[in-house]
């Protein structure tokens, strides 16, 4: 597992969006207020990993349930073209 310093430039980063994306959208609950994407937003997740690469676990985190136990990495490949 990566490990990352968590008073590092993109740990911080990574938490200020994340806190960002955490709010909710007043009118559509289960949406980002930030972005309008359904949640978990993909800005949240990706910060969230970032984050607890650093070793910060947010309060209201939305990837707690989806990243406990560990998940099993998928490749990544191109699509056909």
């Amino acid at each position: 597992m990566l490990h990352l310093d968590p008073d590092s430039v993109l740990v911080q980063t990574a938490a200020e969006l994340q806190t960002r994306h955490l709010e909710r959208d007043p009118d559509d609950p289960s949406r980002c207020g930030a972005c309008g994407a359904l949640l978990p937003c993909p800005v949240e997740a990706a910060a969230a990993l970032v984050c607890r690469a650093g070793g910060l676990w947010l309060e209201g985190d939305t990837l707690v349930d989806a990243l406990e136990p560990p998940t099993q990495l998928l490749a990544i490949v191109p699509a056909p073209v």
